[in-house]
């Protein structure tokens, strides 16, 4: 009896209870954001963060390589980052195809997808580097760099037309993994150009900065998946991109006094812009090249210029 009794439905007239507050949270309807944001998680979140530092890290030295086809010169860069770029963006590419089409597990597309726009740009920086660069040393170094990337390519050509499947994906993975610690380091290949001249012109600063804070992200990607071919590389990244920063910091360079422009070109080889010290052109210039062709020197070419100025300010 006393069971039945509370099954009984309600009758019409009882008092209505107000629901608490987290019932009326749960009756509440979630917006779009709200049910996209609750399912990501930490992991998915550190892959899309990984994702994204690659992109901008292959952006990054798109400002510099605009900027040596308007002077038509390379300066005092070095092809190592630019070749690395390349190098690492088609090594992880194919090698994510590869072992898409071993494995058929669609989750290895996630490094063609972070790594096929650095094949893309990283080669034109390196075509851009080698048309334009009139260093001789460091046409000499881009030289030996492209001669290794080819001896490795042959390498694994030939390791995967003679070795099993699954012996030429581990292989393959080896050396894209080695390549990515190489490409850490490939960023140091001026310190001692930087420390000898006191100027760090040569560290290309927006890649330094981009490749610092990816490889942060990186190591923390690493750390959950707990995958040292992941992270080891990644450290020495931050390390290597940290020193070319402290390097930054303590020699700034003097790219502010040669600007694109001939009247800027003009000012900074005479030593005339305000409040820039009178340095010697790194680069080439027209009013430069002009000079040299016809024996004139700098300082005489200065004197002329304020002997004029005082001559007309008299007049």
């Amino acid at each position: 009896g006393g069971a039945a009794a509370l099954a009984a439905p309600a009758p019409p007239w009882s008092p209505v209870v107000p629901p608490t507050v987290a019932q009326a949270m749960a009756l509440k309807p979630t917006t779009w954001l709200e049910e996209e944001l609750s399912g990501i998680t930490f992991a998915g979140a550190v892959k899309s963060l990984c994702l994204i530092s690659n992109i901008v890290v292959q952006v990054s030295p798109l400002p510099q390589v605009k900027r040596w086809e308007r002077r038509r010169n390379t300066g005092e860069a070095d092809a190592a980052p630019y070749v690395s770029i390349a190098f690492g963006g088609w090594q992880w590419s194919l090698y994510g195809l590869f072992a898409w089409w071993v494995t058929q597990r669609p989750g290895f597309l996630i490094l063609v997808h972070s790594n096929c726009l650095g094949a893309l740009l990283g080669t034109y920086y390196t075509a851009v580097f080698l048309c334009l660069c009139k260093h001789p040393q460091a046409m000499n170094c881009a030289n030996r760099y492209l001669s290794a990337v080819a001896a490795l390519v042959v390498f694994q050509v030939c390791c995967v037309s003679v070795l099993p499947v699954e012996r030429a994906l581990f292989l393959v993975g080896v050396i894209s993994s080695f390549c990515s610690f190489v490409g850490a380091l490939s960023i140091l290949s001026t310190v001692l150009q930087v420390l000898r001249t006191q100027n760090s012109r040569s560290i290309p600063g927006p890649y330094v900065c981009a490749n610092c804070c990816s490889a942060m992200v990186w190591v923390l990607c690493g750390y959950v998946l707990w995958d040292p071919l992941v992270m080891y590389p990644n450290i020495a990244g931050v390390v290597a991109s940290s020193t070319c920063i402290l390097l930054k910091l303590k020699y700034p360079s003097d790219e502010a006094n040669t600007d694109d422009g001939d009247e800027d070109s003009i000012l900074s080889l005479l030593g005339l812009r305000q409040g820039a010290k009178p340095t010697r052109a790194a680069e080439s210039t027209p009013l430069a090249r002009s000079c040299r062709a016809g024996g004139v020197r700098p300082t005489a070419l200065k004197s002329a210029v304020a002997a004029a100025a005082a001559a007309a300010a008299a007049s």
